[in-house]
């Protein structure tokens, strides 16, 4: 009877061992409820600057973000036969690794209205994730594309073109502020409100990450009336850039390929502005 004992306890003791032993590991691993694994090495990372976007008449300014399994958006102003103001979401379908560390990635984007156009986009990512480059036009072509940081610069400040003042006049001097609003300067004079010269001319602006939603305007159109123009905006990977494109181009003043003269800025050249 005290074999049994014995050995019942030495059961008992190298199972409990076993058990704390069980549990310590447990503790060190992640929990499959809040830590998730990213599918790529790329995941959840953002590319923005410069691309060559549907019917473009210049590069636009482009904001790829990866998910975190096999989703992408394109935040742009897509135009095919149908135009796309800003998301444009996409499915990864293939990733192979190359052989010097770099990753092509092969996307379809959902262009409905436009399946006509569409086609699988192969872009390849460098192995140190710095740079995307690939794509093919009509959709998405890249020209100047870097890794955005995690941790957005903020647009907060003054953005301008100082040494060309006639250039992109719906913008060409801008400041954002801390609440959300902008206000603007033009011809070396700040634009007011039309019934109170005291009070500067605000529109609401959003930024999310790199992506800008904001407003040009034009004091010309209708004067004394003031034209709102939507315009959006990509900031550059080191945040000292900001690449802008109107939404709307009926009161825009900006050169496109079609201008005869350069009045508001260099033909075929993506708008930008300075942090100053």
């Amino acid at each position: 009877m005290k074999r049994v004992n014995r050995s019942i306890l030495a059961f008992v003791l190298v199972s409990t061992l076993l058990l704390v032993v069980a549990c310590k590991k447990d503790k060190t691993q992640k929990d499959p409820d809040k830590d998730t694994k990213s599918l790529y090495s790329f995941s959840n990372t953002e590319y923005t600057g410069l691309a060559n976007v549907g019917n473009h008449y210049f590069p636009r300014p482009l904001s790829l973000r990866f998910g975190a399994k096999d989703s992408v958006t394109a935040w742009s102003h897509l135009t095919l036969s149908v135009w796309r103001r800003g998301d444009v979401r996409g499915k990864i379908t293939k990733v192979e690794e190359g052989a010097q560390g770099e990753t092509t990635v092969t996307i379809l984007f959902d262009l409905p209205g436009d399946e006509q156009f569409n086609s699988p986009q192969v872009y390849t990512i460098s192995a140190d994730k710095k740079t995307i480059t690939g794509g093919s036009s009509p959709i998405i072509s890249m020209v100047d594309m870097k890794l955005f940081p995690k941790d957005a610069p903020s647009i907060v400040g003054v953005w301008s073109q100082p040494q060309h003042p006639d250039w992109f006049p719906d913008v060409n001097v801008i400041a954002f502020d801390k609440n959300g609003q902008t206000n603007y300067t033009q011809g070396g004079k700040p634009v007011y409100y039309v019934y109170d010269d005291k009070i500067l001319w605000r529109e609401n602006y959003k930024q999310d990450g790199s992506r800008l939603r904001f407003a040009g305007i034009n004091p010309d159109v209708a004067a004394p009336l003031v034209t709102i123009i939507p315009y959006y905006g990509v900031l550059s990977s080191d945040g000292k850039i900001l690449y802008v494109d109107a939404y709307d181009f009926a009161g825009a003043r900006i050169t496109t390929t079609l201008s005869t003269f350069e009045w508001y800025g260099p033909k075929r050249v993506t708008p930008w502005l300075i942090k100053q």
